[in-house]
């Protein structure tokens, strides 16, 4: 049965209202999880007016390479202004922050679009998800060979023979359960990336690794602004190692700070103090998720006042 107009307006309120709750509270519980230490350290930091105007930067970069992205994928199907491929970028993101992984991020464009449109833009969103998956193991792998360069022989053979081992028992577990419904279902994913020309495919690469650089490049700047002794050729390997193991660690985006930070601890520690290894973290979940976030709320709840206002900026 056809539910009257109001109703679904109704409920499709109420989901929004839920999923903009619902993330303000993990943005909240996020920020009082900060400890005042912390908070006081950024404060009380000389170059706290640098920190802000590079934090702020980067992160307008980051995201406007990912509404580009988007904008680009969603070529085919239909035609997009820069600003309302930021706008749902923003929105995708605010409701997507709840959830694993951004899983949410799916549901979310797909809601943004008609029924008949959701199938292809669920491919369209995971394909771009790929392609930055694909920059992230470029880079982190890269990352990892140059730091096991640099261990004796006898833990490089030692992590070898674990490497190893657990591929073996990947891969045995993967043909073990592998069904065809799968099978199936990966070819019709491949099949529908073909429908994209190798011009997008190589724009969204380049796009997804420009987005990789500029936020790994975020992480290091910050760092070296509370430490200007680091030296760059042997950091951002290290970063590029901590963003390429939590990519495959399953998690909500309230504990990416804490992941990140933990990573940093370990892999960064012979480098710089703990301190500002954990306030840096901090401020790169701030700049690149809690912001946004918060700004994709505003544009979910889409009051008057801001729509205009976004439309004049963008």
């Amino acid at each position: 049965m056809k539910l009257p107009h109001k109703t679904n307006q109704f409920w499709s309120l109420a989901i929004k209202l839920l999923m903009v709750s619902l993330s303000f509270v993990v943005i909240y519980n996020a920020v009082q999880a900060i400890s005042p230490m912390h908070w006081q350290l950024i404060y009380d930091f000389s170059h706290f007016a640098d920190l802000l105007w590079i934090g702020f930067f980067f992160s307008l970069l980051n995201w406007s390479l990912e509404a580009l992205k988007w904008k680009l994928l969603l070529g085919n199907t239909k035609s997009m202004t820069l600003s309302s491929a930021f706008s749902e970028t923003l929105r995708a993101h605010a409701v997507s922050i709840i959830t694993p992984n951004k899983i949410g991020e799916f549901g979310a464009k797909a809601s943004f679009y008609s029924k008949s449109e959701r199938p292809e833009v669920l491919k369209l969103t995971l394909t771009g998800q790929v392609f930055q998956l694909l920059a992230t193991c470029l880079f982190g792998v890269a990352g990892l060979a140059v730091i096991y360069s640099q261990l004796s022989f006898q833990t490089r053979l030692s992590i070898g023979i674990a490497m190893g081992i657990l591929l073996i028992f990947g891969l045995t577990l993967c043909l073990i359960n592998f069904q065809n419904k799968w099978l199936v279902s990966l070819q019709a994913y491949f099949a529908s990336l073909a429908k994209l020309s190798d011009t997008v495919h190589v724009n969204v690469l380049m796009l997804s690794v420009l987005r990789y650089v500029c936020f790994s490049h975020q992480f290091y700047v910050l760092l070296w602004l509370f430490q200007p002794e680091l030296i760059y050729t042997e950091v951002m390997p290290v970063i590029f190692s901590i963003y390429f193991i939590s990519s495959f660690v399953p998690t909500v985006l309230i504990l990416d700070a804490s992941l990140k930070a933990g990573l940093g601890l370990v892999l960064l520690g012979s480098y710089l103090s703990s301190e500002f290894i954990i306030a840096v973290s901090l401020l790169m979940w701030i700049f690149n998720f809690g912001i946004p976030a918060f700004l994709g709320n505003l544009l979910l709840l889409k009051p008057r006042w801001l729509s205009s206002y976004y439309k004049r900026m963008l």
